[in-house]
């Protein structure tokens, strides 16, 4: 554990691992992630690449809206949907199908002081056990750091849920071309992409949005 460092992110992101958090003190939005039992600190390629990418969607000139919201698939420790809200997404909603990752993206929400919804409260980010099937669309932005079986599956879905722009991240090298080749046929198309240690991530966005 003690191995894990804090970590620069795009432009203006750090990854912190919460036994750091007190020596993260910088001009950066920190993002301080407690792993849990089950979950990596935030430093995979695959999360690492997300996050770029998600930066760069909600840059003001690029996104179009004024505060966006904001969908992540299959959260896990709630990293993309604390940095979207960081950032300044409007509304956040987090879901994933394991209770436990649920659990351990509230205790992240808490450790960046967001609050999670409550009945009859206001909050930056809801969390959901569920898939994407639960989510009612559309959202500016949609986010799934997951695997690419798994991508393939929801190509049906998550498309119809993206309002703006669709981060995929988790995609290894051998399946880069059936995932891109399945979004990109629904009215969707590469805005950008990454490739890190056999891991690949895209931007996409609707065909009426420019790079």
């Amino acid at each position: 554990m003690g191995k894990v460092r804090s970590t620069d992110v795009g432009e203006r992101l750090r990854l912190a691992p919460y036994w750091e958090r007190a020596l993260v003190a910088s001009d950066r939005t920190n993002l301080i992630i407690d792993p849990g039992p089950s979950f990596g600190a935030g430093d995979h390629p695959s999360t690492v690449m997300a996050l770029e990418l998600l930066e760069s969607a909600m840059k003001p000139p690029k996104s179009g809206v004024g505060a966006p919201s904001m969908l992540d698939v299959g959260t896990g420790t709630g990293v993309l949907a604390i940095a979207a809200a960081l950032l300044g997404a409007v509304r956040v909603l987090a879901v994933d199908i394991d209770s436990s990752a649920v659990f351990t993206a509230r205790r992240n929400l808490d450790l960046n002081g967001i609050p999670s919804r409550k009945a009859g409260g206001i909050s930056a980010v809801t969390l959901a056990v569920g898939g994407a099937e639960c989510a009612c669309g559309p959202f500016d932005l949609v986010a799934a750091n997951l695997a690419a079986p798994t991508l393939l599956r929801l190509s049906d879905i998550l498309p119809d849920l993206t309002g703006l722009y669709l981060v995929l991240s988790g995609i290894a090298d051998a399946m880069k071309e059936p995932v891109l080749n399945a979004y990109t046929c629904r009215d969707l198309r590469l805005l950008a992409s990454r490739e890190r240690s056999g891991w690949n991530a895209a931007l996409l966005g609707r065909r009426s949005v420019t790079a």
